[in-house]
């Protein structure tokens, strides 16, 4: 039971990222990457993460509650 709700909450954050993660790949700018990769990627990646700051603070909330259930269980 404690598994099973752990990874619906995460599944439900994985498909709000993923779903947007698959805009981005959309949206990439090829003649810009290809300018300087490794700068357009940093600044893609930054982006990302900022829009997604609160899913990824979530699926930590959720993964630290989950370890402490388990525990707890020992």
């Amino acid at each position: 039971m404690i598994v099973n709700n752990f990874l619906d909450k995460i599944d439900v954050l994985k498909l709000k990222i993923g779903q947007d993660a698959d805009k981005i790949l959309e949206a990439v700018d090829i003649d810009g990457m290809l300018k300087d990769p490794e700068s357009y990627l940093n600044a893609l990646s930054q982006q990302f993460m900022q829009d997604h700051n609160k899913e990824i603070r979530q699926g930590f909330k959720e993964g630290k509650k989950f370890a402490t259930k388990i525990l707890e269980k020992l």
